[in-house]
């Protein structure tokens, strides 16, 4: 007997907790083989597809296929542009389309101990002009999320980290995120506090000086300092880690949910604020 699970997938794939909850949910099923309905997507937003990623990574742990079905021109473009389209089927491994605007942090896969990791971040935001404000302020930031990503192998205490984003010229938004399959936030933050609540971890990975690392050295600047550049960028950060949601809003406000199944895995989600020249 063939057992199949077929999944309606709604018109906008955004990074708010709804849809969110809705891909969390993919988790729940138990069949053998999963055909995403892809047709009814207009918009999939570029920040996603780490998560989406890395939970396709967990059902695969479960499941022995996934299949993507009738997905729309425009949506198969977005993949084709980003580079994502090829990890999902192979038919797209040697289609090539041009960024012809140069708004696409393309998708990549960047494994622990690759001296490239930050270099393949540098030349997707810097080499491609997405961040138009001082070379001071941009370096920085770059070298934040950079530190996103050494933060997915050391304290993920995983060997792989997926990125990708894209800069929306209309709303003038920069959108990206970085994601792994490793030991959750909680996890690790209770190995030093244990008796912290689930939303409490997620309150002070973001304080200044708190680290995990077992040997005690420094630590807690990144996470500190990244939270305070993207609020003068006047933006958000979302954070998504085992059962939890966790954001950042723009005037500080920290909103708190609880997902339905275990994501065995964490997503930094940054989105970020600001006219680029040129467009």
């Amino acid at each position: 007997m063939e057992m199949k699970k077929y999944i309606d997938f709604p018109e906008k794939i955004t990074n708010g907790f709804e849809t969110i909850q809705f891909l969390n949910r993919l988790l729940d099923d138990k069949e053998k083989d999963m055909y995403y309905k892809l047709g009814n997507i207009t918009f999939f937003e570029a920040s996603m597809v780490p998560f989406f990623h890395s939970l396709n990574m967990q059902l695969f742990q479960t499941h022995e296929k996934i299949f993507y079905n009738k997905i729309n021109k425009e949506i198969e473009v977005f993949f084709l542009r980003n580079k994502y389209a090829s990890k999902f089927n192979s038919k797209y491994m040697n289609i090539k389309l041009e960024d012809i605007y140069k708004t696409y942090i393309e998708f990549v896969e960047i494994k622990k101990d690759d001296e490239s990791g930050f270099y393949i971040i540098e030349k997707n935001i810097k080499d491609k002009k997405l961040m138009d404000f001082n070379d001071e302020l941009q370096n920085f930031f770059i070298s934040l999320v950079g530190e996103l990503t050494n933060n997915s192998h050391e304290h993920g205490e995983t060997e792989k980290a997926y990125f990708c984003g894209q800069y929306y010229p209309k709303i003038s938004k920069l959108s990206f995120a970085i994601s792994n399959l490793g030991k959750t936030i909680n996890e690790k933050v209770k190995t030093k506090r244990p008796n912290l609540s689930n939303k409490k971890c997620l309150d002070w990975i973001f304080q200044e000086g708190t680290t995990t690392r077992k040997d005690g050295t420094n630590g807690g600047q990144g996470l500190y300092e990244l939270k305070n550049v993207v609020k003068k960028l006047k933006g958000n950060i979302t954070v998504i880690s085992g059962y939890d949601y966790y954001r950042i809003e723009k005037n500080g406000k920290i909103d708190y949910n609880r997902l339905e199944n275990k994501y065995k895995g964490t997503t930094f989600i940054i989105d970020i604020f600001y006219n680029r020249g040129g467009l």
